[in-house]
């Protein structure tokens, strides 16, 4: 059965072979995201004869270059896709490509879609535990504190908690799960993980279950952390039925996607006191509706989906393409080729 990777193996090679073939243009890149945009002339340095490339960020004028392409830099769109008739390989300048579930063209095409898989682990494993120690070092608090120039020691001081010695539970052991996970481990915690597809090799956890275990995963842990990509398996896949089994006393965490958690069962469940609290930095609608729950929701802590924002992951995306263009003009495999039809 030939995979997506095999059919990156081909491609690379029949672009290498007809470019050479024709002493021509080895390939026309588009770079059409804003994602990385500063590290942009790392592409120019590469020695790579008879790259053609376009910086295009304007999406009207996107489709006019991207019309003779034959690689796409950005998140892909249904007009792209259309206008690209010569596209073969897009280089999704996003991990999550969960938007593959509303272009069925592409999904059906030939063209490979290849992500940024492994750029956003520093930044988000970071991130996640700034949401966490938001929670447990009652850091809001203090903060509104400080802009009332009220000093609230007694009423803080009872109230906070560790996480030394507790149980992270990581629902989705990719890239991000795993820099969460180094991170857990540094602070003294035991953690464990649920995903969708087998995991062979996982240091320092203590074990990656299947999602069918997923229930005791949620009652052993003192933080869950979603880390897992946005399919139709994974929609809401932490309704009100998942979240009744944490414990009270335990802190939810969302870095990767909106929409595996039902957040109105997550209010229901932060006003009834059935969760300590809950860090959110992606919602199911974004930017967060006016009249969600969410806003008013206690022990909330919401930030505007920044968790992968750094000038070192930009950088890193660009990294990531440039290594693939590489291997692409080698007629190598390239990295990180999503299965377009199962979304990750």
């Amino acid at each position: 059965m030939t995979t997506e990777a095999d059919h990156a193996i081909i491609a690379a090679l029949d672009w290498t072979a007809r470019g050479r073939a024709t002493g021509g243009t080895f390939v026309k890149l588009v770079l059409g995201g804003r994602e990385g945009e500063a590290h942009f002339g790392l592409v120019n340095e590469l020695d790579i004869p008879d790259l053609d490339v376009v910086t295009e960020l304007d999406p009207a004028k996107v489709l006019a270059e991207v019309a003779d392409a034959d690689v796409f830099y950005g998140i892909p769109t249904l007009d792209v896709v259309k206008a690209g008739k010569k596209l073969r390989w897009i280089q999704s300048s996003s991990a999550g490509v969960e938007y593959t579930a509303r272009i069925p063209e592409l999904v059906n095409s030939d063209i490979i879609l290849t992500n940024t898989r492994g750029a956003h682990g520093p930044s988000i494993g970071e991130h996640t535990f700034a949401l966490l120690f938001a929670l447990t070092r009652k850091l809001p608090e203090s903060l509104a504190g400080q802009r009332e120039h009220e000093w609230r020691r007694l009423e803080l001081y009872r109230v906070c908690c560790e996480i030394n010695g507790g149980t992270m539970g990581i629902i989705g052991f990719g890239q991000i799960g795993r820099a969460v996970a180094q991170r857990a481990l540094a602070f003294n915690m035991d953690v464990l993980a649920v995903d969708a597809q087998g995991v062979d090799d996982a240091p320092g956890v203590e074990e990656v279950w299947p999602l069918s275990r997923l229930p005791e995963l949620l009652e052993r842990s003192l933080v869950v952390v979603v880390s897992a990509p946005l399919t139709a398996e994974s929609k809401h896949l932490l309704d009100a039925e998942a979240l009744a089994h944490m414990r009270p006393e335990a802190y939810l965490i969302v870095v990767s996607r909106g929409g595996i958690v039902d957040e109105t069962a997550l209010a229901d469940a932060l006003r009834s006191g059935k969760l300590a609290g809950a860090g959110l930095d992606v919602t199911e609608v974004e930017p967060l509706p006016a009249d969600s729950p969410l806003w008013d929701a206690p022990n909330l802590v919401i930030t505007p989906h920044t968790a992968g924002a750094s000038t070192e992951k930009e950088r890193r995306c660009v990294e990531i393409l440039c290594d693939n263009l590489t291997r692409f003009a080698n007629g190598e495999p390239l990295v990180n080729v999503v299965n377009k039809r199962l979304g990750y």
